[in-house]
């Protein structure tokens, strides 16, 4: 999770949005735990090869002309759920968390996994630095930045051994 937080501030860094960063960091956070969570850990440590042909997590940072979208993309099919836990509950808070500070979220299946998507508005977004898309390319959406996933994947066969 540490890859995916450092590829979120240097992004946001390149695009002079460091405003959001604290509520981007926190909202990657959750969602990637998520993701880990429901992907699971793998049971023996896997060979470089493979490691190349794995994909269990996906981090991509996606600028528009007044946001950033951060999604998350990993290989189950368990779609999120939103839970209301209690005072006295352990976990269960993330999806909270990203609910109350993206403008923004949802998730929706794919033929290899499923997305978990969160919105955040950049306030400075008029004078910033984010990647803009041109009026005819409004119905495309293209990656602005998109983590490495060999270094995901090599965060999360580091994840097993703790």
């Amino acid at each position: 999770m540490s890859v995916s937080r450092h590829f979120i501030r240097l992004t946001l860094s390149k695009w002079h949005a460091r405003s959001i960063e604290g509520d981007a960091v926190l909202v990657v956070s959750e969602l990637v735990t998520n993701a880990v969570k429901v992907t699971g850990v793998i049971d023996r440590q896997p060979t470089w090869v493979e490691l190349e042909t794995m994909s269990l997590v996906t981090v991509r940072l996606v600028g528009l002309d007044t946001s950033v979208v951060i999604e998350v993309w990993d290989v189950s099919q368990q779609m999120p759920v939103l839970r209301r836990p209690d005072d006295d509950t352990e976990g269960g808070r993330g999806l909270v968390l990203v609910q109350e500070t993206a403008k923004d979220w949802g998730s929706y299946r794919t033929p290899r996994g499923k997305l978990v998507w969160a919105q955040i508005p950049v306030p400075e977004a008029s004078s910033s630095a984010l990647p803009r898309r041109r009026r005819s390319e409004r119905s495309i959406v293209r990656p602005a930045a998109r983590a490495d996933p060999w270094l995901l994947r090599s965060l999360l066969v580091g994840l097993q051994a703790i």
